[in-house]
Parts: C-alpha cells; structure tokens; sequence
C-alpha cells in the first residue's frame, strides 16, 4: 500500500492456455482450452495460492470456453463465486477469425494489413471486425465497473490477451497506439493495485506478464 489509511481493491488478471486448433488469429471464435491449455492455468494459479488456498473473493471471467470453463471449474474447487462478464469477451477479428497469421495475410493482397494493426492499432482495425476505439471503450467500462466496487476485495479475471493489453494501457494511461504493447504467453498473470485515498484514486502495477 502506497498511501496511508488507502482501501485497496487486487486485481489480478489472467490469459487464457493454450486453446485446441493451434496457433491463429482467434478473437470470438469459440474453442475450449487444450490439455495442455488446461495444465498451463492449473500450474498458473497453483502459483498464486497461499498455502493451497485461493487469495481471491471472487471471479469475473470472459464468456468464451477457453476462460469460461476454467473458471467455473476453479470457482467450484474453491467454493468462489463465478461471474460471467460478457464485456470481457476478446476483440472481434472479422475475416481475420479462426485463420492462421499466413492466411489472414494472403487475403489482404498488397496491404498488410496485420503490421499496420501491431504498429499502431489506434489507425486500423481488423478488416470486418470490432474498431480498436470501440474494444477499448468496452473493456474500460468493466474495468472501470470493477473499480466502483466496494473496497478491499480481490478479484480474479481470467480473459485474453488484448483484453489484458487493454487494461494495462487504460492502467497505465498510454495512447491508444499502444494498447497492443504487451505479448504476454498463454495462461500469464498480472496483478493490479487500486487505491481509494485522502488525493483521490491510484492504480499500481504490481507484476505483468509473471
């Protein structure tokens, strides 16, 4: 705790494993985790654990499978209360879903449009998909929901990798051309401070990407 007498809420923030079908450009499109998926969330949250006992108060989890499922099953393990957001869904990709990075491009011809989104997403979206502007308004009024809770809870988020790129951006008030800065592996965590005190409200990050 950075400023006295402050009432802290946690935070802490978690990418999905490894879904079924490989590597692709995802978004909406809604597989289950893998086996593997599966063990990389288990060895993630056993991590996290204190003394074999869960930290948080609650969960809030996107709706597609590969977060859903997990978390439903940790809130039953732990006897924890499982809320199903659906602003926490990843950012729609348009004709860019369920296809690999090599196919998405060979659809854009001359323009490649992939490195213009990673090189400053505030100027481009997905072709037929959801607007960088309108992601990032979506995903800033849950957290921003979450923030307006009562103090003092912890709380964990299981969603996706723009989803967590789109928070910490918010957390740490960066342009919009960076809210795709963080390449965070699957199942990686990170874990987020907000402060009520006597100057107002801070958010401090403790650990991305661990």
């Amino acid at each position: 705790m950075r400023f006295t007498d402050a009432e802290v809420t946690t935070l802490d923030l978690i990418r999905h494993g490894e879904p079924v079908g490989g590597r692709m450009l995802r978004g909406t499109t809604n597989h289950p985790l893998s086996e593997q998926g599966w063990q990389q969330m288990r060895a993630a949250i056993a991590d996290l654990l204190i003394d074999g006992d869960p930290p948080w108060d609650a969960i809030v989890t996107s709706p597609l499978d590969r977060c859903r499922e997990f978390a439903l099953w940790l809130g039953e393990e732990h006897d924890l209360p499982v809320t199903v957001e659906p602003g926490l869904a990843e950012m729609g990709l348009g004709d860019w879903e369920g296809k690999t990075h090599a196919e998405a491009r060979a659809m854009e011809g001359d323009v490649d449009r992939q490195a213009e989104l990673w090189a400053d997403p505030s100027r481009t979206s997905p072709p037929g998909g959801e607007s960088v502007e309108g992601f990032d308004a979506r995903v800033g009024a849950v957290w921003q929901a979450l923030l307006a809770e009562p103090p003092g809870r912890h709380v964990l988020v299981v969603c996706h990798l723009f989803v967590t790129n789109a928070v910490l951006r918010q957390v740490l008030e960066q342009p919009l051309s960076r809210i795709l800065a963080f390449d965070l592996p699957y199942a990686a965590t990170c874990r987020i401070h907000h402060e009520r005190h006597a100057l107002g409200e801070t958010s401090l990050v403790e650990w991305v990407g661990r």
